[in-house]
């Protein structure tokens, strides 16, 4: 009997200790398993905004949809929504797609990266024959820059090398364009009609070869060309908006698909929120104000891993020139906001785009994104000025100031077409141009013909 009740007893005190200590058995259960699970960010802090509230009753005087529009405004460490409006909605940002560009070349060449268009031969020039057996080669890695006047420097060195025929073919490897409204094929042709010009005979036909199918090491290097650095070509490209640059640079880094992968990959952004249809932002492209600002965030971390600025390929605005530099040129603002206009009065009813980084005393630096569609482009742009501007004094005023870029660089001015060492051993031909020959006027003959028969 005693047996059995201390029987009874243990097996109540055991289920009261139980009880007692599941809660602590339990949360280091949690624990451990959180330990395995991706932690999930605290829900941002939403602040109040009366800058965006009194913007948007601005907006309904002129009967501008607020559906048309697409605002968001974060702390850059995207703890704190100073202003949100359709942030999930997308919206064509015109040329503010060219920051999409800017941060898919960077990460995939670097910034000090210089683009390389090389000319080779099969064989050795002839110095006597001045003939080259075999093929000219054009290898080419998409130089954004590159102009015809770069090709008519190219063809004039090698006259000086001493080429006037090409028993083979003329072939280009890999994206080489001359103008932002040029093929690779009316590229090539022209380059064939300066060769010409210039004196060279190409007896064979015009070829194309993709990128890196061409063994170089069997070849005869004759000239070499490289580009500005990738950073300068990119804020040159940013500050003016040269959709030419920014087109080139797409199609050399593979065309808008693998922007648009880039983005959805690298920058975490949801594929139904982006569509690229053009690398400048040209005609139908689509982004949703939140990818804008996760585009901006990854953009502004991969400068900073490597020892650079946002101010190094975005202007500051009324500082720089550029399309920011008559914007925010006030003593409150000048120097405190960096942006990347859009705009696009053809597409969407009218577009006007404003996408970049405000600095405030009492945030820090805030990515803004503002995608205005259906209206007339310069009531958008005063309006973006106002809002930020009211954004920032709301926020404590701003909270540093910049400087302008550091050097103007002019990307077109690239280097010259630097002989290989065995071209420049060769004897310098000098290049003979044809002088043009000038015809009398007629008003001229016929004076002349007067004055003859007077003095008969």
């Amino acid at each position: 009997m005693t047996r059995k009740i201390f029987e009874t007893n243990y097996r109540i005190v055991f289920f009261l200790v139980a009880v007692i200590l599941w809660p602590s058995q339990a949360n280091q259960m949690v624990g451990l398993g959180s330990n395995l699970e991706v932690s999930v960010s605290p829900a941002p802090e939403r602040i109040e905004s009366e800058a965006l509230t009194n913007s948007l009753r601005q907006l309904g005087r002129r009967r501008y949809s607020r559906l048309n529009q697409g605002i968001l405004v974060e702390s850059l460490d995207g703890s704190k929504i100073l202003a949100e409006l359709n942030s999930d909605v997308p919206f064509n940002p015109a040329s503010v797609m060219k920051l999409a560009t800017s941060l898919v070349a960077l990460d995939r060449l670097g910034p000090d990266y210089r683009f390389h268009t090389s000319v080779y031969g099969d064989a050795q020039v002839d110095p006597l024959k001045k003939a080259l057996s075999g093929n000219l080669f054009l290898i080419s890695d998409g130089d954004p820059v590159l102009r015809p006047a770069d090709a008519q420097v190219l063809s004039r060195s090698l006259v000086r090398g001493g080429l006037r025929t090409v028993d083979g073919n003329l072939v280009v490897v890999g994206p080489f364009s001359l103008n932002g409204k040029f093929t690779t094929q009316k590229s090539a042709e022209l380059l064939r009609r300066y060769l010409t010009r210039s004196g060279i005979r190409i007896k064979g036909k015009l070829q194309w070869a993709p990128q890196d199918s061409v063994e170089v090491q069997s070849k005869v290097l004759l000239l070499s060309h490289y580009s500005k650095k990738l950073k300068e070509i990119l804020w040159i490209q940013n500050a003016h908006s040269v959709n030419e640059i920014a087109d080139r640079l797409g199609d050399a880094l593979g065309g808008p698909d693998v922007i648009r992968q880039f983005l959805i990959e690298v920058a975490q952004i949801e594929p139904e929120e982006i569509y690229v249809s053009r690398p400048s932002g040209l005609e139908h492209n689509r982004i949703t104000a939140r990818a804008t600002v996760k585009m901006l965030r990854k953009l502004y971390y991969w400068l900073e891993d490597h020892e650079m600025k946002m101010q190094d390929i975005i202007p500051v605005a009324g500082i720089d020139e550029g399309t920011m530099a008559w914007r925010f040129r006030n003593m409150d603002c000048r120097g405190g906001i960096l942006g990347k206009t859009g705009t696009n009065p053809s597409q969407d009813g009218g577009i006007s785009s404003l996408a970049g980084i405000a600095y405030t005393r009492d945030h820090g630096p805030v990515l803004y994104v503002i995608l205005n569609t259906h209206g007339r482009v310069m009531t958008y742009r005063r309006w973006q000025d106002e809002f930020l501007k009211n954004l920032i004094e709301e926020s404590g005023g701003v909270g540093e100031y910049l400087s302008g870029h550091e050097e103007l660089v002019n990307v077109y001015s690239s280097s010259a077409w630097v002989p290989s060492e065995y071209l420049g051993t060769l004897e310098p031909d000098p290049v003979v141009t044809k002088q043009p020959v000038i015809k009398k006027a007629k008003a001229q003959s016929r004076r002349a013909r007067r004055s003859r028969r007077i003095r008969t």
